[in-house]
């Protein structure tokens, strides 16, 4: 070991001096190896950066580990360095520095072993874990001046105070660091399929609301449609009706008019009549004469003389030929074979019109529960898309915690600008206004 080879001069005379055997120190390694409060050696870790920063930085940066190293042994005088390696095959070079540090004693050894009295010996100011950050952060400034000759624009980060490393501390460090980085890289990536899930989400039940209005719509129109129908069948049978009535008025007047005319027929005789009379009408004329009686003479004209009784039968007849006359005009001038035919067409018309109606009627019922079990399945899918979104709404705000804020407000952007409805936002107020509800109560 370094160490045995380091304090073999230091021993031999430690062990000269002293003439007992128990005093004499057999192996010093062993002894501060067993030491809880010292420890052997130590290992030192230089890095300028980070992996992730410009490839084009690479060499500058190992140029100026290089330099730091070649200067370590000189700068740190008690620090005694037998193992160093620069390491290039991973994301950003670094520099392993291995180191016992010793210090100058007056008492037993010459030189022994111990971090903070090697310091201070180095004229690094404090104690404990303050002398320990001193030291870092003049090595720290060292390697920065070096690190701005490679690269004049190099800046250090302000990462905050670090706390003083042991090796097996160091690596468990950077595993517990690759575990994290990793299990945020799985974070990530499963908040990407959330966003991407949410955003379809959002977009099916955006466009599952647009159908479902649009249906509405169709279902309202043909509500409107089936009245309008309805309202055609039941004018149309209005109108039926009416013919119908129309249609027995005229049987009836039709009926009227053939008694009265058999009751006029009746009364004319069906063969040629002669009308009796008394007898011919005689007139007297009486010539005067100038000398000697007045002449007269008797003298039968074209008229007749009737009785009351035939005069009477007479005008009966005359007065039924009259009325059959009139009825006969009557009847000429009115088509009541045409008008039945017209009403009988029509009634037939308005018949084929009412069933179209009612098959159209039906029709429409039947578009109408279509549309409305659509609506029903629509609603129903709307709602598990809404159970989906509220399920990932507390999944993405439990993995997320503190940043929860910020990814829902770039949720809400991203939405914004397709001007979708934020459902995801929905969700938030509704939970802000249960919980306001629940403080409510409490109160």
């Amino acid at each position: 070991m370094y160490t045995r080879m380091f304090f073999k001069k230091q021993l031999t005379r430690y062990n000269e001096k002293k003439k007992r055997n128990d005093r004499k120190i057999k192996d010093y390694y062993e002894k501060i190896r067993k030491d809880e409060k010292t420890h052997e050696q130590r290992e030192l870790v230089v890095a300028i950066g980070e992996g992730k920063d410009d490839p084009k930085y690479r060499e500058a940066k190992k140029e100026a580990l290089k330099r730091y190293a070649e200067a370590f042994q000189g700068r740190n005088p008690n620090l005694a360095v037998y193992n160093m390696v620069l390491h290039d095959d991973e994301a950003n070079p670094h520099l392993h520095i291995n180191y016992v540090p010793n210090f100058e004693s007056s008492r037993g050894l010459t030189r022994r072993v111990g971090m903070d009295r090697a310091l201070q010996q180095q004229a690094v100011k404090g104690k404990g874990t303050e002398l320990i950050a001193n030291w870092r952060q003049l090595e720290t400034d060292y390697i920065e001046s070096l690190a701005k000759e490679q690269i004049p624009n190099f800046e250090r980060a302000n990462v905050g105070s670090h706390k003083y490393m042991k090796v097996r501390q160091y690596k468990e460090y950077a595993e517990a660091k690759s575990t994290i980085e990793n299990q945020v890289q799985e974070k990530e990536t499963k908040l990407q399929g959330i966003d991407y899930h949410l955003k379809n989400v959002e977009e099916k039940t955006n466009e599952l609301q647009v159908t479902k209005k649009s249906l509405e719509r169709d279902v309202i129109d043909k509500y409107k449609e089936l009245e309008i129908v309805k309202r055609q069948v039941e004018n149309g049978s209005e109108k039926l009706q009416l013919i119908s009535q129309r249609h027995v008025e005229l049987e009836k007047r039709v009926e009227q008019m053939q008694k009265e005319l058999d009751s006029a027929t009746d009364q004319v005789p069906n063969e040629p009549v002669v009308i009796p009379f008394l007898r011919r009408e005689v007139i007297t004329e009486v010539q005067d004469k100038m000398f000697g009686k007045a002449e007269i003479t008797k003298k039968q004209t074209r008229n007749y003389v009737l009785s009351q009784e035939q005069y009477q039968e007479f005008t009966k007849q005359v007065n039924a030929a009259v009325t059959i006359k009139n009825d006969y005009e009557r009847l000429r001038k009115t088509n009541f074979v045409q008008e039945n035919e017209g009403l009988r067409l029509g009634g037939e018309y308005l018949i084929q019109d009412n069933k179209e109606l009612k098959i159209e009627n039906k029709k429409l019922e039947r578009e109408v529960r279509m549309l409305n079990t659509e609506i029903s399945s629509l609603k129903a899918h709307i709602k598990d898309l809404e159970m989906n979104i509220r399920v990932l709404y507390q999944q993405t705000k439990k993995v997320l915690k503190e940043k929860f804020q910020t990814f829902r407000e770039h949720v809400k952007n991203e939405l914004v600008n397709k001007s979708v409805s934020n459902q995801f936002e929905s969700e938030h107020k509704r939970e802000i206004a249960s919980r306001q509800r629940g403080f409510d109560m409490n109160r």
